[in-house]
Protein backbone atom coordinates (compact mmCIF):
# COMPACT_ATOMS: atom_id res chain seq x y z
CA UNK A 1 0.00 0.00 0.00
CA UNK A 2 1.33 3.47 -0.94
CA UNK A 3 0.98 6.31 1.52
CA UNK A 4 0.98 9.71 -0.14
CA UNK A 5 2.61 12.67 1.48
CA UNK A 6 0.35 15.54 2.54
CA UNK A 7 -0.39 17.86 -0.37
CA UNK A 8 -0.92 21.56 -0.53
CA UNK A 9 -4.60 21.20 0.20
CA UNK A 10 -3.88 19.97 3.71
CA UNK A 11 -4.53 16.20 3.41
CA UNK A 12 -3.62 14.41 6.61
CA UNK A 13 -1.47 11.35 6.27
CA UNK A 14 -3.22 8.18 7.54
CA UNK A 15 -1.02 5.63 9.31
CA UNK A 16 -1.53 1.96 8.37
CA UNK A 17 -2.83 1.09 11.84
CA UNK A 18 -5.53 3.74 11.59
CA UNK A 19 -6.56 2.51 8.13
CA UNK A 20 -7.02 -1.03 9.44
CA UNK A 21 -9.08 0.24 12.36
CA UNK A 22 -11.35 2.13 9.98
CA UNK A 23 -11.81 -0.95 7.79
CA UNK A 24 -12.62 -3.15 10.79
CA UNK A 25 -15.07 -0.56 12.09
CA UNK A 26 -16.86 -0.38 8.73
CA UNK A 27 -17.08 -4.18 8.47
CA UNK A 28 -18.56 -4.33 11.94
CA UNK A 29 -21.17 -1.74 10.95
CA UNK A 30 -22.10 -3.78 7.85
CA UNK A 31 -22.43 -6.93 9.94
CA UNK A 32 -24.60 -5.20 12.52
CA UNK A 33 -26.72 -3.67 9.79
CA UNK A 34 -27.24 -7.10 8.15
CA UNK A 35 -28.23 -8.74 11.42
CA UNK A 36 -30.51 -5.91 12.34
CA UNK A 37 -32.16 -6.07 8.94
CA UNK A 38 -33.76 -9.41 9.89
CA UNK A 39 -31.97 -11.81 7.54
CA UNK A 40 -32.61 -15.31 8.89
CA UNK A 41 -31.10 -18.66 7.98
CA UNK A 42 -33.05 -21.88 8.35
CA UNK A 43 -31.76 -25.40 7.78
CA UNK A 44 -34.01 -28.12 6.33
CA UNK A 45 -33.39 -31.85 6.64
CA UNK A 46 -35.35 -33.86 4.06
CA UNK A 47 -35.54 -37.13 2.14
CA UNK A 48 -37.11 -35.42 -0.90
CA UNK A 49 -34.56 -34.20 -3.47
CA UNK A 50 -37.10 -32.21 -5.48
CA UNK A 51 -37.68 -29.95 -2.48
CA UNK A 52 -34.58 -28.03 -3.61
CA UNK A 53 -36.76 -26.35 -6.28
CA UNK A 54 -39.17 -25.13 -3.62
CA UNK A 55 -36.30 -23.72 -1.58
CA UNK A 56 -34.99 -21.81 -4.61
CA UNK A 57 -38.39 -20.26 -5.32
CA UNK A 58 -39.00 -19.33 -1.67
CA UNK A 59 -35.49 -17.87 -1.33
CA UNK A 60 -35.88 -15.76 -4.46
CA UNK A 61 -39.16 -14.29 -3.24
CA UNK A 62 -37.90 -13.36 0.24
CA UNK A 63 -34.54 -11.64 0.61
CA UNK A 64 -34.83 -11.78 4.40
CA UNK A 65 -34.51 -15.58 4.45
CA UNK A 66 -31.64 -17.88 3.51
CA UNK A 67 -32.48 -21.60 3.41
CA UNK A 68 -29.95 -24.41 3.45
CA UNK A 69 -31.09 -27.92 2.70
CA UNK A 70 -29.60 -31.37 3.23
CA UNK A 71 -30.97 -34.46 1.51
CA UNK A 72 -30.66 -37.89 3.16
CA UNK A 73 -32.13 -41.25 2.07
CA UNK A 74 -34.04 -41.81 5.34
CA UNK A 75 -34.68 -39.61 8.38
CA UNK A 76 -34.47 -40.99 11.91
CA UNK A 77 -34.42 -39.56 15.42
CA UNK A 78 -30.64 -39.82 15.82
CA UNK A 79 -30.13 -37.82 12.64
CA UNK A 80 -32.44 -35.04 13.83
CA UNK A 81 -30.58 -34.79 17.13
CA UNK A 82 -27.20 -34.70 15.38
CA UNK A 83 -28.12 -32.43 12.46
CA UNK A 84 -30.17 -29.95 14.55
CA UNK A 85 -32.37 -28.77 11.64
CA UNK A 86 -34.93 -26.00 11.91
CA UNK A 87 -37.39 -27.98 9.79
CA UNK A 88 -37.77 -31.67 8.92
CA UNK A 89 -39.66 -32.84 5.82
CA UNK A 90 -39.93 -36.52 4.95
CA UNK A 91 -41.72 -39.84 5.15
CA UNK A 92 -42.48 -41.92 8.25
CA UNK A 93 -41.96 -39.18 10.85
CA UNK A 94 -44.82 -40.24 13.16
CA UNK A 95 -42.92 -42.68 15.42
CA UNK A 96 -42.81 -41.65 19.10
CA UNK A 97 -39.01 -41.35 18.95
CA UNK A 98 -39.26 -38.61 16.30
CA UNK A 99 -42.43 -36.94 17.59
CA UNK A 100 -40.73 -36.46 20.98
CA UNK A 101 -38.23 -34.18 19.23
CA UNK A 102 -40.88 -31.97 17.60
CA UNK A 103 -42.94 -29.02 18.79
CA UNK A 104 -46.74 -29.05 18.41
CA UNK A 105 -48.27 -26.45 16.11
CA UNK A 106 -51.76 -25.24 15.39
CA UNK A 107 -52.88 -25.43 11.79
CA UNK A 108 -56.20 -25.48 10.01
CA UNK A 109 -55.31 -26.84 6.61
CA UNK A 110 -58.17 -28.69 4.86
CA UNK A 111 -56.30 -32.01 4.65
CA UNK A 112 -57.68 -35.53 4.61
CA UNK A 113 -58.66 -36.22 8.20
CA UNK A 114 -56.95 -39.63 8.30
CA UNK A 115 -53.56 -37.98 7.67
CA UNK A 116 -53.67 -35.67 10.69
CA UNK A 117 -51.14 -37.65 12.74
CA UNK A 118 -50.18 -37.41 16.44
CA UNK A 119 -51.43 -34.50 18.55
CA UNK A 120 -50.86 -33.23 22.09
CA UNK A 121 -53.47 -32.93 24.84
CA UNK A 122 -54.53 -29.53 23.49
CA UNK A 123 -55.23 -30.87 20.02
CA UNK A 124 -52.12 -29.33 18.45
CA UNK A 125 -50.45 -31.46 15.78
CA UNK A 126 -46.77 -32.31 15.67
CA UNK A 127 -46.73 -32.88 11.91
CA UNK A 128 -48.25 -31.21 8.87
CA UNK A 129 -49.09 -33.82 6.20
CA UNK A 130 -47.97 -32.74 2.73
CA UNK A 131 -48.55 -35.81 0.56
CA UNK A 132 -49.14 -39.55 0.82
CA UNK A 133 -48.63 -42.83 -1.04
CA UNK A 134 -51.02 -45.73 -1.66
CA UNK A 135 -50.23 -49.30 -2.82
CA UNK A 136 -50.75 -49.75 -6.55
CA UNK A 137 -51.51 -52.64 -8.90
CA UNK A 138 -50.94 -52.05 -12.60
CA UNK A 139 -52.20 -53.94 -15.60
CA UNK A 140 -53.57 -53.39 -19.08
CA UNK A 141 -56.56 -51.07 -19.08
CA UNK A 142 -58.69 -53.67 -20.84
CA UNK A 143 -57.91 -56.25 -18.12
CA UNK A 144 -58.39 -53.93 -15.16
CA UNK A 145 -61.70 -52.71 -16.58
CA UNK A 146 -63.10 -56.21 -16.04
CA UNK A 147 -62.53 -56.00 -12.27
CA UNK A 148 -65.56 -55.15 -10.09
CA UNK A 149 -64.36 -51.71 -8.94
CA UNK A 150 -63.00 -48.90 -11.16
CA UNK A 151 -60.66 -47.60 -8.41
CA UNK A 152 -59.56 -50.47 -6.16
CA UNK A 153 -58.76 -54.17 -6.30
CA UNK A 154 -59.04 -56.40 -3.24
CA UNK A 155 -56.84 -59.45 -2.58
CA UNK A 156 -59.58 -61.96 -3.36
CA UNK A 157 -60.42 -60.22 -6.66
CA UNK A 158 -56.78 -60.11 -7.71
CA UNK A 159 -56.33 -63.77 -6.84
CA UNK A 160 -59.50 -64.82 -8.68
CA UNK A 161 -58.51 -62.90 -11.82
CA UNK A 162 -54.94 -64.25 -11.75
CA UNK A 163 -55.53 -67.99 -11.34
CA UNK A 164 -56.99 -68.86 -14.81
CA UNK A 165 -54.19 -67.00 -16.62
CA UNK A 166 -51.43 -69.44 -15.64
CA UNK A 167 -50.08 -71.70 -18.40
CA UNK A 168 -47.28 -74.26 -18.80
CA UNK A 169 -45.35 -75.42 -21.88
CA UNK A 170 -45.03 -78.99 -23.16
CA UNK A 171 -42.27 -79.64 -20.64
CA UNK A 172 -44.52 -78.60 -17.78
CA UNK A 173 -42.61 -75.35 -17.13
CA UNK A 174 -44.66 -72.33 -16.14
CA UNK A 175 -44.56 -69.77 -18.95
CA UNK A 176 -47.41 -67.45 -17.93
CA UNK A 177 -48.72 -66.22 -14.58
CA UNK A 178 -51.33 -63.72 -13.48
CA UNK A 179 -49.78 -62.42 -10.25
CA UNK A 180 -47.79 -63.64 -7.27
CA UNK A 181 -47.36 -61.90 -3.89
CA UNK A 182 -43.83 -63.32 -3.90
CA UNK A 183 -42.68 -61.20 -6.85
CA UNK A 184 -42.29 -57.96 -4.94
CA UNK A 185 -41.32 -57.90 -1.22
CA UNK A 186 -43.50 -54.82 -0.70
CA UNK A 187 -46.55 -56.93 -1.58
CA UNK A 188 -46.23 -58.65 1.79
CA UNK A 189 -46.29 -55.38 3.75
CA UNK A 190 -49.23 -54.22 1.59
CA UNK A 191 -50.98 -57.50 2.40
CA UNK A 192 -50.22 -57.00 6.10
CA UNK A 193 -51.64 -53.45 6.02
CA UNK A 194 -54.85 -54.70 4.40
CA UNK A 195 -55.42 -57.80 6.54
CA UNK A 196 -53.99 -56.64 9.88
CA UNK A 197 -54.03 -52.80 10.05
CA UNK A 198 -53.47 -52.70 13.82
CA UNK A 199 -50.43 -54.99 13.68
CA UNK A 200 -48.00 -52.49 15.25
CA UNK A 201 -50.25 -51.10 18.00
CA UNK A 202 -48.87 -53.51 20.60
CA UNK A 203 -45.26 -53.00 19.53
CA UNK A 204 -42.74 -55.10 17.65
CA UNK A 205 -42.36 -57.54 20.56
CA UNK A 206 -46.03 -58.51 20.86
CA UNK A 207 -47.43 -59.58 17.50
CA UNK A 208 -50.58 -61.66 17.34
CA UNK A 209 -48.97 -64.82 15.95
CA UNK A 210 -52.34 -66.42 15.19
CA UNK A 211 -53.34 -63.50 12.94
CA UNK A 212 -49.94 -63.56 11.21
CA UNK A 213 -50.30 -67.30 10.60
CA UNK A 214 -53.64 -66.75 8.84
CA UNK A 215 -52.07 -64.10 6.56
CA UNK A 216 -49.09 -66.33 5.76
CA UNK A 217 -51.39 -69.24 4.94
CA UNK A 218 -53.52 -67.09 2.64
CA UNK A 219 -50.44 -65.83 0.75
CA UNK A 220 -49.05 -69.38 0.45
CA UNK A 221 -52.33 -70.78 -0.87
CA UNK A 222 -52.54 -67.92 -3.37
CA UNK A 223 -49.09 -68.81 -4.75
CA UNK A 224 -49.87 -72.54 -4.87
CA UNK A 225 -53.15 -71.90 -6.65
CA UNK A 226 -51.47 -69.68 -9.26
CA UNK A 227 -48.11 -71.43 -9.75
CA UNK A 228 -48.84 -75.01 -8.68
CA UNK A 229 -45.97 -75.15 -6.21
CA UNK A 230 -43.42 -72.84 -4.59
CA UNK A 231 -40.54 -73.97 -6.80
CA UNK A 232 -42.45 -73.15 -9.99
CA UNK A 233 -43.20 -69.68 -8.64
CA UNK A 234 -39.52 -69.14 -7.83
CA UNK A 235 -38.37 -70.50 -11.20
CA UNK A 236 -40.80 -68.26 -13.09
CA UNK A 237 -39.56 -65.27 -11.12
CA UNK A 238 -35.92 -66.04 -11.98
CA UNK A 239 -36.58 -66.96 -15.60
CA UNK A 240 -38.70 -64.00 -16.68
CA UNK A 241 -38.74 -61.19 -14.19
CA UNK A 242 -35.38 -59.67 -15.07
CA UNK A 243 -37.54 -57.84 -17.61
CA UNK A 244 -39.46 -54.88 -16.07
CA UNK A 245 -43.00 -55.78 -15.08
CA UNK A 246 -44.64 -53.24 -17.38
CA UNK A 247 -43.16 -54.97 -20.45
CA UNK A 248 -44.09 -58.43 -19.17
CA UNK A 249 -47.68 -57.17 -18.86
CA UNK A 250 -47.70 -55.74 -22.39
CA UNK A 251 -46.13 -58.95 -23.78
CA UNK A 252 -48.82 -61.05 -22.09
CA UNK A 253 -46.38 -62.86 -19.80
CA UNK A 254 -48.10 -61.64 -16.61
CA UNK A 255 -51.44 -59.94 -15.93
CA UNK A 256 -50.72 -57.68 -12.95
CA UNK A 257 -47.81 -56.27 -10.98
CA UNK A 258 -47.32 -54.32 -7.80
CA UNK A 259 -45.96 -50.83 -8.50
CA UNK A 260 -45.59 -47.39 -6.90
CA UNK A 261 -46.13 -43.76 -7.79
CA UNK A 262 -42.35 -43.39 -8.14
CA UNK A 263 -42.09 -46.25 -10.65
CA UNK A 264 -45.14 -45.04 -12.54
CA UNK A 265 -43.59 -41.59 -12.98
CA UNK A 266 -40.54 -43.22 -14.60
CA UNK A 267 -42.53 -45.01 -17.31
CA UNK A 268 -42.29 -43.64 -20.87
CA UNK A 269 -45.58 -42.13 -22.02
CA UNK A 270 -45.93 -44.71 -24.80
CA UNK A 271 -45.84 -47.46 -22.15
CA UNK A 272 -47.96 -45.78 -19.48
CA UNK A 273 -50.67 -45.01 -22.04
CA UNK A 274 -51.27 -48.75 -22.50
CA UNK A 275 -51.55 -49.44 -18.77
CA UNK A 276 -53.88 -48.51 -15.96
CA UNK A 277 -53.86 -48.55 -12.15
CA UNK A 278 -55.92 -49.76 -9.21
CA UNK A 279 -55.30 -49.28 -5.48
CA UNK A 280 -54.68 -52.47 -3.53
CA UNK A 281 -57.30 -52.26 -0.78
CA UNK A 282 -59.17 -53.95 2.00
CA UNK A 283 -62.95 -54.47 2.11
CA UNK A 284 -63.71 -50.83 2.93
CA UNK A 285 -60.41 -48.94 3.17
CA UNK A 286 -57.21 -48.23 1.23
CA UNK A 287 -54.06 -48.44 3.37
CA UNK A 288 -51.82 -45.38 3.31
CA UNK A 289 -48.29 -46.79 3.06
CA UNK A 290 -46.40 -43.51 3.55
CA UNK A 291 -47.15 -39.94 4.61
CA UNK A 292 -44.69 -37.19 3.73
CA UNK A 293 -44.92 -34.62 6.53
CA UNK A 294 -43.25 -31.48 7.83
CA UNK A 295 -42.29 -31.03 11.47
CA UNK A 296 -40.51 -28.30 13.43
CA UNK A 297 -38.01 -29.61 15.99
CA UNK A 298 -38.32 -28.33 19.56
CA UNK A 299 -34.78 -26.96 19.31
CA UNK A 300 -35.37 -25.11 16.03
CA UNK A 301 -33.78 -21.68 16.07
CA UNK A 302 -36.27 -20.33 13.52
CA UNK A 303 -39.69 -21.82 14.27
CA UNK A 304 -41.67 -18.87 12.88
CA UNK A 305 -39.89 -18.82 9.53
CA UNK A 306 -40.09 -22.64 9.34
CA UNK A 307 -43.83 -22.39 9.96
CA UNK A 308 -44.11 -19.79 7.21
CA UNK A 309 -42.36 -22.11 4.77
CA UNK A 310 -44.81 -24.92 5.65
CA UNK A 311 -47.79 -22.60 5.13
CA UNK A 312 -46.38 -21.60 1.75
CA UNK A 313 -45.98 -25.27 0.74
CA UNK A 314 -49.60 -25.90 1.71
CA UNK A 315 -50.98 -23.30 -0.70
CA UNK A 316 -52.66 -24.96 -3.73
CA UNK A 317 -51.01 -22.38 -6.01
CA UNK A 318 -47.59 -23.31 -4.60
CA UNK A 319 -48.16 -27.01 -5.20
CA UNK A 320 -49.39 -26.30 -8.73
CA UNK A 321 -46.33 -24.15 -9.41
CA UNK A 322 -43.94 -26.81 -8.10
CA UNK A 323 -45.53 -29.61 -10.13
CA UNK A 324 -45.20 -27.46 -13.26
CA UNK A 325 -41.61 -26.56 -12.31
CA UNK A 326 -40.57 -30.20 -11.83
CA UNK A 327 -42.18 -31.17 -15.10
CA UNK A 328 -40.52 -28.29 -16.97
CA UNK A 329 -37.08 -28.98 -15.51
CA UNK A 330 -37.24 -32.71 -16.22
CA UNK A 331 -37.27 -33.69 -12.54
CA UNK A 332 -38.99 -37.07 -12.35
CA UNK A 333 -41.42 -36.99 -9.46
CA UNK A 334 -45.03 -38.12 -9.25
CA UNK A 335 -47.66 -35.59 -8.18
CA UNK A 336 -46.72 -33.51 -5.17
CA UNK A 337 -43.60 -34.74 -3.37
CA UNK A 338 -43.97 -38.23 -4.79
CA UNK A 339 -47.64 -38.89 -4.07
CA UNK A 340 -51.14 -37.51 -3.83
CA UNK A 341 -51.41 -34.14 -2.13
CA UNK A 342 -52.80 -34.01 1.41
CA UNK A 343 -55.17 -31.34 0.03
CA UNK A 344 -58.17 -32.91 -1.75
CA UNK A 345 -58.60 -29.68 -3.74
CA UNK A 346 -55.18 -30.14 -5.37
CA UNK A 347 -55.81 -33.79 -6.28
CA UNK A 348 -59.24 -33.15 -7.75
CA UNK A 349 -58.10 -30.35 -10.05
CA UNK A 350 -54.36 -29.72 -10.40
CA UNK A 351 -52.91 -33.23 -10.09
CA UNK A 352 -55.23 -34.90 -12.61
CA UNK A 353 -54.21 -32.28 -15.20
CA UNK A 354 -50.62 -33.46 -14.89
CA UNK A 355 -51.54 -37.16 -14.57
CA UNK A 356 -54.68 -37.97 -16.60
CA UNK A 357 -54.43 -41.62 -15.46
CA UNK A 358 -55.53 -40.40 -12.01
CA UNK A 359 -58.87 -39.12 -13.28
CA UNK A 360 -61.50 -41.06 -11.36
CA UNK A 361 -58.77 -42.35 -9.03
CA UNK A 362 -58.89 -39.70 -6.29
CA UNK A 363 -60.25 -41.48 -3.20
CA UNK A 364 -62.62 -39.85 -0.76
CA UNK A 365 -61.17 -39.25 2.68
CA UNK A 366 -63.18 -41.90 4.51
CA UNK A 367 -61.57 -44.65 2.41
CA UNK A 368 -58.06 -43.84 3.69
CA UNK A 369 -56.59 -45.86 6.54
CA UNK A 370 -53.26 -44.86 8.10
CA UNK A 371 -51.55 -47.69 10.04
CA UNK A 372 -51.19 -46.88 13.71
CA UNK A 373 -47.85 -46.69 15.51
CA UNK A 374 -45.41 -47.55 12.75
CA UNK A 375 -42.12 -48.29 14.50
CA UNK A 376 -39.07 -46.05 14.39
CA UNK A 377 -36.72 -46.95 11.50
CA UNK A 378 -39.74 -48.31 9.64
CA UNK A 379 -38.15 -48.42 6.13
CA UNK A 380 -35.34 -50.66 7.41
CA UNK A 381 -37.68 -52.83 9.48
CA UNK A 382 -40.01 -53.22 6.48
CA UNK A 383 -37.22 -54.18 4.06
CA UNK A 384 -34.82 -56.03 6.39
CA UNK A 385 -37.21 -57.78 8.80
CA UNK A 386 -40.84 -58.03 7.72
CA UNK A 387 -40.49 -58.75 3.99
CA UNK A 388 -37.73 -61.40 4.41
CA UNK A 389 -39.65 -63.02 7.27
CA UNK A 390 -42.81 -63.28 5.15
CA UNK A 391 -40.89 -64.75 2.21
CA UNK A 392 -39.38 -67.38 4.50
CA UNK A 393 -42.67 -68.10 6.27
CA UNK A 394 -44.59 -68.49 3.00
CA UNK A 395 -41.94 -70.74 1.44
CA UNK A 396 -41.12 -72.86 4.50
CA UNK A 397 -43.90 -74.80 6.23
CA UNK A 398 -41.50 -75.98 8.92
CA UNK A 399 -40.66 -74.26 12.17
CA UNK A 400 -39.27 -70.76 11.67
CA UNK A 401 -38.69 -68.04 14.24
CA UNK A 402 -41.60 -65.73 15.00
CA UNK A 403 -41.71 -62.21 13.55
CA UNK A 404 -41.02 -60.80 17.03
CA UNK A 405 -37.94 -63.02 17.34
CA UNK A 406 -36.77 -61.98 13.87
CA UNK A 407 -37.14 -58.33 14.89
CA UNK A 408 -35.23 -58.79 18.15
CA UNK A 409 -32.39 -60.52 16.31
CA UNK A 410 -32.25 -57.71 13.75
CA UNK A 411 -32.44 -55.03 16.45
CA UNK A 412 -29.45 -56.48 18.29
CA UNK A 413 -27.38 -56.68 15.10
CA UNK A 414 -28.31 -53.11 14.09
CA UNK A 415 -27.28 -51.85 17.52
CA UNK A 416 -23.95 -53.64 17.12
CA UNK A 417 -23.49 -51.97 13.73
CA UNK A 418 -24.13 -48.55 15.26
CA UNK A 419 -21.41 -49.13 17.84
Amino acid sequence: MTIRAPNSYGEAMLKPSRVMKVIIFLLALVTLWSCGDGVETIHILTDRKELASAVEIFDAADDKVIITIRHVPVINAEMIETEKPDLVIGAHLSSPEIVDLLRPTEYEFPVYEALAGPADSRGRYYLTPLSFELPLIMGKGTVLSELPDPMVVRPGELREASAPFSAVNDEGRLIRMGFSPNWNPRSFTDFLAVRYPTVFVTGMDHFDNASLAVIVEEARNWILETAGDMKSDTDFNKHYRYVPDEYLILEGRILFARTSFKNWALLPDITADQLSLRYFSGPRTIPVIAVISAGIPSKSGSPDTSSRFIHWLMLPETQSRLMACWERDGITVFGFLGGLSSLPEVNESILIRHYPVMKGMIPEGHYLSVPESLPHRWPRIRDEVIAPWFQSAVSDTGNIMSLSEAYRKWDLSSLAEAE
